[in-house]
């Protein structure tokens, strides 16, 4: 028992002794420090709206905790507000610690469209691949990967990837005889598992020059008449060979990498500025990933985690948005947790209108990811907070007033205003070209 008051005397006022357990007395003032996720995880900075207490997080662990039921993460932020450096001080926590020799190995893949991950990739020792036009260094996004054995699950990956890629060219939709030559075309290229690897190369050899059956199965009346129908798929994939485009995914991988190192950072920046290109090639090269990453969660796998910078190049068509969603998947079915990165809310839906099938397989992705980290917002992106996100009023009001290096937070079902914090070592690969210089 405790004595809570004695005789408080103040001119007026005489109350009377009361006395009660501890467990009652505690509710009696207000204190302010909460539990957030608990101490299992990377510590990231304070729960500033729950007295200050430290915040740690790790999307394995809340999973794990039954918190969430995805470890998908979506991090959102105007420039300059502290979201490039949450997002690599995160990686760099989370595989040069959690991942560090006798824990469980981590494994981590950017894509970085704007070359901004080179200082974090010297500082994990990541291996770095620089793609550009013309150049030497090739990824093939047909490849298997070294741990496909389901041939099936290999064919439907790379339908819907050619058919997005293909899509992203033609900035429209493929018609029902395009789309489906093309996955008999991939069905064609995956069944020869005797030779080498396919490429997008022998996937356009044989647009040009359909098979009997190929031809048989479109109903046409000679392979000519079929490859005239579909000469506009055909063409869109050759950009890739012969275009623009040229030398990045026009033959066999001359990468090859494996789970003894502790990932890959994958230069974009060349095609940066050209939008529509880079949407072809974040597809490529995200196809090109997937071999790797679809990997059945092991003790002889690391724990993975993608990073996909600018995803709203990814949210431009329904066909390309699905391919993007399929990605996400992949998460659940093989254990990689896909930080997806942006900078306004608004950002995720402006590449296609609003009510089209584009539009909603976007709201699906977002309603599907569980742990969103919200850094500042314009005011006028309050109303697409509430709508897009299923913010409340309050949450969606707070955004505009965050300042650099705060971000709300939402696991789940928990909420916390965060203080993100940078340690010493770690404020070199947080330099960017906008030279954030956010509170220590």
């Amino acid at each position: 028992m405790t004595s809570l008051l004695s005789r408080w005397r103040t001119p007026g006022l005489r109350l009377p002794r009361h006395r009660a357990t501890n467990a009652h007395v505690s509710a009696l003032y207000p204190f302010h420090a909460g539990v957030g996720l608990g101490p299992r995880g990377i510590y990231v900075g304070e729960d500033v709206s729950a007295g200050g207490t430290a915040w740690c997080y790790d999307p394995f662990q809340a999973y794990t905790d039954g918190l969430i039921t995805s470890p998908n993460i979506l991090v959102l932020g105007m420039v300059g507000s502290g979201k490039s450096s949450a997002v690599k001080t995160l990686l760099y926590r989370s595989i040069g610690l959690l991942g560090s020799p006798g824990g469980r190995p981590r494994w981590c893949a950017v894509l970085d469209p704007k070359g901004e991950y080179g200082p974090l990739a010297d500082a994990l020792g990541l291996a770095r691949i620089r793609l550009h036009p013309g150049g030497q260094t090739r990824l093939n996004p047909l490849d298997a990967g070294p741990a496909m054995t389901d041939v099936d699950e290999l064919r439907t990956r790379r339908s819907q990837m050619v058919a997005a890629l293909a899509a992203s060219v033609l900035h429209r939709e493929l018609t029902p005889l395009e789309d489906a030559a093309l996955g008999w075309t991939v069905d064609a290229v995956t069944s020869e598992r005797s030779g080498p690897e396919p490429t997008l190369a022998d996937v356009v050899d044989l647009l040009v020059n359909p098979t009997d059956d190929m031809t048989r199965r479109a109903q046409a009346e000679t392979a000519r008449d079929l490859a005239r129908d579909i000469q506009n798929v055909r063409h869109a994939l050759g950009k890739l060979l012969d275009g623009q485009l040229r030398g990045m995914f026009d033959g066999h991988s001359t990468e090859r990498l494996d789970w003894t190192g502790r990932g890959v950072v994958i230069d974009l920046s060349a095609v940066h500025q050209d939008t529509a290109a880079l949407t072809a090639v974040m597809i490529a090269a995200t196809g090109w990933l997937q071999s790797l990453l679809a990997a059945p969660e092991s003790d002889h796998v690391p724990r993975r985690v993608q990073v996909l910078e600018e995803i709203w190049a990814l949210l431009g068509s329904e066909r390309v948005a699905k391919y993007y969603q399929s990605c996400q998947k992949l998460a659940r079915s093989y254990g990689v947790a896909n930080i997806s990165v942006a900078h306004r809310i608004a950002d995720l839906r402006a590449q296609s209108d609003d009510g089209t099938s584009a539009a909603k397989v976007s709201m699906g992705i977002l309603a599907d990811t569980q742990t969103q980290i919200l850094f500042r917002q314009s005011s006028d992106q309050v109303s697409e907070a509430t709508e897009m996100l299923g913010l409340s009023t309050y949450q969606a009001q707070l955004l505009p007033q965050l300042v650099r290096g705060r971000a709300l937070w939402r696991v789940g079902d928990r909420t916390a205003v965060v203080q993100h914090r940078i340690g010493s070592a770690e404020w070199a690969i947080c330099d960017t070209d906008q030279r954030l210089n956010l509170d220590r």
